[in-house]
């Protein structure tokens, strides 16, 4: 039987988690953020996630419309 290691999270909050272990390096200036906090935020009818590097203060983001 398979375990959920993420009990009790959205596919939201595991969407986050993805990129904060996959997308830590800035494309803007190659530093690479191991803590890699994204943001996120919803109007009720987009979810943006954010990330802000803290070397060289890039911003990248992917939004999500829901429907």
């Amino acid at each position: 039987m398979a375990t959920n290691s993420m009990k009790g999270s959205t596919a939201l909050d595991r969407l986050r988690r993805r990129y904060e272990t996959t997308e830590k390096k800035c494309p803007a200036c190659g530093y690479v953020d191991h803590g890699a906090n994204w943001t996120s935020r919803t109007d009720g009818r987009r979810v943006v996630y954010r990330h802000v590097c803290p070397s060289c203060e890039a911003s990248r983001e992917h939004t999500f419309r829901l429907r």
